[in-house]
């Protein structure tokens, strides 16, 4: 299982640069640039333009540039009915604009706090399927029926599992005052309007990972005094350390570097297996080859087995660290014995289980391809890497041009 137990922040006039990483090695890379806001997340008090039935869905002014799109299995409240176009209506952003396609709504609502996820519109109580302690399911359970909320649903999040019962109580019931206060809020405004924004990446982060850290190490004071008082609330924080680094955060902890290897087609192992990656606009192709490794039988870690469980590991890793989506087909070595195939795709099955984005392994295909789907969720490295450039190159050439217009003048 892949623990997160560092983050990295890098901090412009034009973009934040947020690096996850376990055991020192790169995970995600997440980019948020000032000039565009991604509304993952964000409740918005919308707007329906129409409504399509052979889609079964209704596109709904949000504000963007595009319309949201809202499945009839996303609605809350309509009973069957169709939608009318101008109705104001509450929505929450599961997914952001990406490419072509506007956001993906959902009415389905849910308020995160550290420990626990409230949704206004949903029944019963579910844990976290890591809280395994039977005792500790029992008193998580207690504790969300002593909120006291008459209606709605909740998560018990896995971070719940290392909290007291009266911290529990008084965030759900903080969750419970907070929406109380947004419906408030829907009816005075007119729609599209943007009622809660997530926070600062690096905030949500350690709301949603702190209690598994060890170190937040960032390059902007503000922005640490900020994690520090979010932290102040948490009681899973333990030994967790904020740094200030004295020169560049991202050298320090060898995130650029690991970032210029990911851009690259092909990963060399330690073993001297290679792994080339060819993504495309709706399937990505991933070779896998012996390389310098050698193939010669019964030799520890170059037999093909052996070659393509190395390889299973780290294409699992940079699956979500290129945050490659839609179809991707594997060319593993060839492996004749069928056990040999159900190791290869047990273990890659078991590494992408870590992976926030939903990603299924489907198996082999009858030419020895391995299949795989893995949803498509925000931009890929390299086009979060470039936006990251342009902004910042965007903002130093608008300096550049203020002060030479202030030596002219």
């Amino acid at each position: 299982m892949t623990s997160i137990d560092r983050l990295v922040c890098h901090e412009t006039p034009g973009a934040t640069l947020l690096a996850s990483l376990s055991g020192g090695r790169l995970v995600e890379v997440a980019v948020a640039t000032k000039d565009r806001v991604d509304l993952t997340g964000a409740l918005v008090l919308g707007r329906i333009e129409r409504f399509v039935p052979e889609l079964d869905a209704a596109f709904v002014d949000i504000g963007a540039a595009r319309a949201g799109f809202l499945r009839r299995a996303d609605m809350v409240g309509f009973d069957g009915e169709r939608p009318q176009a101008g109705l104001p209506i509450l929505v929450q952003v599961t997914r952001d604009a990406l490419d072509d396609k506007g956001a993906r709504l959902t009415m389905n609502i849910g308020l995160v706090g550290r420990y626990l996820v409230f949704h206004p519109y949903a029944d019963g109580t579910q844990l976290s399927r890591r809280v395994l302690d039977d005792a500790a399911r029992e008193r998580l359970l207690a504790a969300v029926a002593e909120v006291g909320a008459e209606e709605g649903g909740w998560v018990v999040r896995t971070a719940a599992s290392g909290a007291i019962r009266e911290t529990i109580v008084s965030e759900g019931q903080a969750l419970l005052v907070r929406w109380e206060g947004l419906r408030t809020r829907a009816l005075a405004q007119r729609p599209p309007v943007v009622l809660v924004a997530e926070p600062h990446p690096l905030l949500k982060a350690v709301r949603d990972r702190g209690g598994s850290l060890a170190e937040i190490a960032l390059d902007d004071r503000t922005l640490a005094l900020q994690v520090r008082r979010t932290l102040d609330l948490f009681e899973d924080r333990a030994e967790l350390r904020v740094t200030i680094a004295n020169g560049d955060v991202l050298d320090t902890h060898d995130v650029a570097g690991q970032i210029e290897a990911a851009l690259q087609p092909h990963v060399v192992l330690p073993s001297g297996v290679e792994v080339l990656f060819e993504p495309g606009r709706t399937l990505c192709a991933i070779d896998v080859d012996s390389g310098s490794a050698g193939m010669r039988q019964g030799q520890g870690p170059r037999t093909p087995l052996d070659v393509n469980l190395d390889a299973a590991e780290e294409i699992a890793r940079q699956l979500r660290l290129r945050n490659i989506g839609g179809i991707v087909v594997v060319d593993f070595i060839d492996m004749r014995a069928p056990a040999e195939r159900a190791r290869v795709q047990a273990l890659l099955a078991d590494r992408v289980a870590d992976d926030p984005i939903p990603t299924q392994v489907v198996g082999m295909t009858r030419l020895g391809l391995m299949e795989l789907t893995r949803a498509r969720r925000g931009p890929t490295l390299a086009q979060a890497i470039e936006a990251f450039e342009r902004v910042n190159e965007a903002h130093a050439a608008a300096l550049d041009a203020r002060d030479g217009a202030g030596r002219d003048g």
